[in-house]
């Protein structure tokens, strides 16, 4: 019987590169240097020496500056897609590595706007902790600036928001679902028996709205001037539940998520026992809809369990999406 050779020592080119690789990714991330120590969160001279050594161990120049900040050579966009393709590969056999022992646990920080803590947020908990128990979860509501500032402040992990931000060299972000919007009008309001209308039609009228920061604010201010109007504010608060409540009692109309009402909820008015009540119209202009989207912050050596959670969010079907945030 042959001896069992054993493994064949790394490259020497290899092996020196190999701590290297994280650095490179961010500065092929940012084109900074500053805003890739930013991203590793060690000092900017550690980028600097780590991109040094690098391009002694490989024996090419990776990068030149141009003005005050750098650009990459050929020699390093060349290099890049594998050290990202080698920096995935681990973090897959990792993840892989977590799920079959079932060492996915620890705490996920997740913030949210308050009108998806009803039904969507307990579905992506609960679906994700089926399969993972011993992650604990940490939640924060608020408004939409609420949420984000929590984000970027690191005082969570991600944020469910709407409308979605566009990524930037400092966070990234997904579409989860596009929901039409509604307009909610008193029962007795002169359009109430309508099934649709254009912004248009109300204007001039008093609005009753959340307050600026509130994702539903921006939809509605910017609706509004695409009407050719400034919606003219009567009431503004935080909670769309109280909102409804005076735009039942008459005092204004409002723009509304579906299923304002309660899961389920139709067009045509809604009655409670108390004889107030409100009726929820399609809108028909263009943009009367909201992207929900998933952000989180780039970073690097991000925990597994938020990982984890967030590939469970993003694979998660178009239809029990819309079930759960309302179509």
């Amino acid at each position: 019987m042959e001896p069992v050779r054993p493994p064949a020592p790394l490259h020497g080119e290899l092996a020196r590169l190999l701590p290297l690789l994280p650095v490179l990714d961010a500065v092929g991330q940012t084109r900074h240097v500053t805003a890739a120590a930013e991203l590793l969160g060690v000092p900017q001279p550690t980028v600097s020496r780590a991109l040094a050594r690098a391009a002694a161990v490989v024996g090419v120049e990776l990068v030149r500056k141009d003005g005050r900040g750098i650009r990459l050579t050929a020699a390093a966009e060349q290099l890049l897609p594998a050290v990202r393709t080698a920096l995935q590969e681990l973090q897959h056999g990792l993840d892989a590595l977590h799920e079959r022992q079932l060492q996915a646990r620890g705490l996920v920080r997740l913030s949210f706007q308050m009108t998806f803590g009803e039904s969507a947020v307990p579905v992506f908990v609960s679906g994700f902790r089926a399969r993972h128990p011993d992650v604990r979860f940490e939640l924060v509501q608020g408004s939409r600036q609420h949420c984000l500032d929590a984000l970027t402040e690191g005082r969570v992990d991600l944020s469910i928001v709407s409308p979605r931000p566009e990524p930037t060299r400092d966070i990234d972000s997904a579409t989860l679902h596009v929901q039409p919007v509604r307009l909610a009008v008193p029962a007795g309001h002169r359009l109430a028996e309508r099934r649709s209308v254009r912004m248009g039609e109300v204007a001039g009228e008093p609005f009753v709205a959340l307050e600026r920061g509130f994702g539903m604010r921006s939809i509605l201010d910017r609706l509004g001037r695409e009407a050719g109007f400034k919606p003219d504010i009567a009431f503004s608060g935080q909670d769309s539940r109280t909102l409804l409540g005076l735009v039942s009692a008459g005092l204004g109309v409002a723009l509304v998520p579906p299923s304002s009402g309660g899961h389920g909820a139709v067009y045509g008015s809604v009655r409670h026992g108390s004889g107030l009540g409100w009726a929820e119209l399609a809108l028909e202009d263009e943009g009367a809809y909201r992207e929900i989207g998933l952000v989180w912050p780039r970073v690097v050596g991000e925990p597994p369990q938020v990982r984890m959670f967030r590939d469970h969010v993003l694979g998660l079907d178009a239809g029990l999406l819309a079930d759960a945030f309302g179509r």
